[in-house]
């Protein structure tokens, strides 16, 4: 058997805005770590999705989903018309090219239909 943890969770607030530093801050206080460590180990976890996104990884989010690269495909040139105007024109052929994509969960998605929506 795995031994207890002799360090209990503090129950601590939930930042009122979702930045690296209020992150860590929360981080910092629940986990009795420094700010500063906290925003290093958010950091570490940044560069690594990022790493594994680069080598072409779909990288999980826990429970929220995936972060992957997706080659978008090359398209023709074609013709195609001004709407206002009316006239014809060549539309340019674009190259394929590698986008960043994100795929949520369906528990994620089912949750978020429950989520509370802030007026700007």
């Amino acid at each position: 058997m795995a031994k207890a943890d002799n360090k209990k969770e503090k129950k601590v607030a939930l930042p009122q805005s979702y930045t690296v530093t209020s992150m860590a801050a929360y981080l910092a206080e629940s986990k009795e770590l420094s700010k500063k460590d906290a925003k290093e180990i958010l950091e570490l976890v940044f560069n690594m999705v990022e790493a594994g996104v680069l080598q072409g990884e779909r990288v999980p989010l826990g429970k929220i989903g995936k972060v992957f690269a997706k080659v978008r495909p090359a398209t023709k040139a074609r013709k195609g018309r001004n709407p206002l105007t009316g006239e014809e024109m060549t539309i340019p052929a674009k190259k394929a090219t590698k986008v960043p994509k994100f795929s949520f969960t369906k528990g994620f998605k089912e949750e978020v239909l429950k989520a509370k929506i802030k007026a700007k």
